[in-house]
């Protein structure tokens, strides 16, 4: 572990290429979710937003809304006044300019992401050359490049903005921790520099600007009058980012899974402490905390496994600390403050390892600390024995999690999400539909059975340059079976069988479950009335839908998800039902 390989600038160069090796497979990505939404918006198809604000999902403006549901593609039951508007100007141009250079050419918008990327592990590089012994560093900047949590940030282009905002945000830090530990003059204005940059691109950036704060209160060594005024320039520059996103209307509200403090404080803190033990098991021993999305039932399994990972990690660092040379004592006071606290923006978003690009870091830092003291420890008598197999075990497993496992699923990843991306807009590029008529019809999907399935056919049209129906209505993407009952010449129902809606996460982005629906409420879609009849503990189970003419009239196209795609059907006869069961697409 201390061999010249992992010395000197050679180990770090090393380390930067191997970012460059695995960032590579990204080329093949493709295009896939937001990424259509986001070309839809800078190809001036989507009202929401424009080539400077990207960034836009819904504003909490029910008035401005209302068309998004009437007319799709936004679900029925989606609160009118959700709001995930997200102030990104740099990444929206930098978006808009990929759009006008390579049109829908796919792999040089991901060879531009790649840039980015080589370029936060240059910034993390100069973070940890400064704090770290070489061997060391070289080690953590490896596992850092590496790191299977940046696969999405760099990868898919809807997510570089993060990849942007942290390798700006790390530069700031790198050119901090210059100013002040060589007194470099131009330090001062290149970090707030990189900071404003990293701002302009996302509130990630929040996460480099934690370290900041972690390195002025744990890591300086001056007396606190300094450190509180090489911190104040920082500090400012967030106070007053924090209230320009405010008073201009950024953040989320009324939805589960963007619980921004901002609007939402108690759900935040509710949801908080479950939140970062989920991120605390997936940063140290990868676990995929993503299943939650899918499987909510699973986030409790989840929590206990990231609250035994919060305990056996800080177990091992107290065994291990007393070994630690001064000045790696020193870097970790104050990486590990600050990845703590740069996780906390991430705790307001959608429960995902890709959140962890600023915190993986200090994360680096711990792990690789731990790996090399650990290999150190082999012989030695001053640790007893069982304390010496569990870092060793230690050890091994983070050796072959993240510089084995790590690596192979850079391109495993990407290979995998092509391949179902590709299934799944299969799937929509192949909806039975009239097209000869669409541009005059109005489409009820009734059973999606999955969000991307049910909403992004609008997108994926626009995209493909097809003409877009006068209405998308997604009804349900419950993942239960449903049955489709005529009651009325201009009247059905439908009923979720044994489950109802709003039970999956994704649903649950939507509309929060602080704001029900109840029986009774009535929904008018300009063509199509539907009206909640009975509701469980989450969402509607049965509805009553009013058609405005008769669902046999040319006017609609009724589709439903079987057999493995969407097939447009003839609407049940008087008094007859039609059984949908539930099947993954």
């Amino acid at each position: 572990m201390s061999s010249s390989f992992l010395t000197g600038s050679r180990g770090y160069y090393l380390a930067l290429a191997a970012g460059m090796v695995v960032a590579l497979t990204t080329l093949g990505f493709g295009f896939f979710a937001d990424d259509y939404l986001h070309i839809v918006t800078v190809e001036g198809h989507n009202d929401l937003g424009s080539p400077f604000n990207v960034f836009i999902f819904g504003n909490g403006n029910a008035e401005a809304m209302r068309p998004y549901i009437e007319k799709g593609p936004y679900p029925w039951f989606m609160d009118l006044e959700f709001k995930a508007h997200f102030f990104r100007p740099l990444s929206s141009a930098l978006m808009t300019l990929d759009n006008q250079v390579f049109g829908h050419f796919a792999p040089a918008f991901h060879a531009h992401s790649i840039l980015w990327y080589v370029l936060l592990c240059l910034a993390a590089m100069l973070i940890l050359r400064r704090s770290l012994p070489p061997a060391i560093g070289v080690l953590a900047l490896l596992l850092f490049v590496l790191d299977e949590s940046h696969i999405l940030p760099a990868g898919w282009w809807a997510n570089r903005n993060s990849v942007i905002a942290v390798a700006l945000g790390f530069l700031g830090v790198a050119a901090h921790l210059r100013w002040r530990e060589e007194q470099w003059r131009p330090g001062i204005f290149l970090s707030l520099a990189g900071y404003a940059g990293g701002l302009l691109a996302s509130e990630t950036a929040l996460g480099p600007l934690a370290y900041v704060l972690a390195y002025e209160l744990f890591g300086a060594q001056d007396g606190i009058r300094a450190r509180f005024r090489a911190a104040a320039p920082a500090s400012v520059l967030s106070v007053g980012y924090y209230a320009f996103y405010r008073l201009n209307g950024y953040g989320a509200a009324n939805s589960e899974l963007y619980l921004d403090p901002g609007t939402n404080l108690p759900g935040y803190l509710m949801a908080a402490p479950g939140r970062f033990l989920m991120h605390m098991g997936g940063q140290f021993f990868m676990l995929p905390c993503e299943a939650t999305l899918l499987r909510p039932s699973l986030e409790p399994v989840f929590i206990v496994m990231g609250l035994g990972t919060f305990i056996i990690m800080g177990f091992a660092l107290y065994i291990l600390w007393p070994g630690f040379e001064k000045r790696e004592r020193r870097a970790l006071r104050w990486l590990i403050p600050g990845a703590l606290i740069a996780t906390l923006p991430s705790l307001a978003a959608i429960v995902n390892a890709r959140v962890l690009l600023a915190p993986s870091l200090g994360g680096a830092a711990v792990i690789a600390v731990m790996i090399v003291h650990a290999w150190r420890m082999k012989g030695t008598a001053t640790v007893a024995v069982s304390k010496r197999r569990l870092v060793r075990g230690l050890m091994w497993l983070f050796i072959i999690l993240h510089l084995g496992v790590s690596a192979i699923l850079w391109p495993v990843h990407v290979a995998g999400l092509r391949l179902l991306m590709g299934h799944l807009n299969a799937i929509m590029r192949s909806v039975e539909m009239d097209e000869e008529r669409i541009a005059e019809s109005q489409v009820l999907v009734v059973n999606a059975p999955d969000p991307y399935t049910g909403v992004y056919p609008v997108m994926l049209r626009y995209f493909d340059g097809l003409p877009q129906a006068k209405s998308w209505w997604l009804l349900s993407m419950a993942p239960f079976t449903h049955r489709l009952t005529r009651t009325g010449d201009r009247e059905m129902e439908l009923e979720i069988v044994n489950g109802q809606l709003c039970t999956t996460l994704i649903e649950k982005l939507f509309r929060s479950p602080e704001r029900p629906m109840h029986p009774g409420d009535r929904h008018d879609l300009k063509g199509l009335i539907i009206t909640v009849l009975e509701t469980g503990d989450s969402g509607p189970s049965r509805l009553r839908l009013e058609f405005e003419e008769s669902p046999e009239s040319d006017r609609y196209q009724i589709l439903v998800f079987r057999n493995g795609g969407y097939r447009r059907i003839r609407p049940p006869e008087m008094g007859t039902s039609l059984e949908l069961p539930y099947s993954l697409p």
